[in-house]
């Protein structure tokens, strides 16, 4: 038996349900190990993206190359 779900998102999650269970041997993981610990870094990256500032249509148009 494996387990594997929403519940278990953090490796001490696993820990616990293999040291309170018996018959478990394994953890099938999918968002814990590749969704999850992106999201934070993908959200301040988006946060500083959206800090940017863009020079006015008038100051732009006086640019000469």
């Amino acid at each position: 038996v494996l387990c594997h779900g929403g519940p278990i998102a953090e490796p001490d999650d696993a820990q616990y349900i293999l040291d309170h269970t018996e018959g478990i041997v394994g953890f099938y993981g999918a968002s814990s190990m590749e969704r999850l610990p992106v999201e934070p870094a993908i959200t301040n990256r988006i946060r500083e993206f959206k800090r940017i500032t863009f020079r006015s249509e008038k100051s732009a148009t006086d640019v000469r190359p």
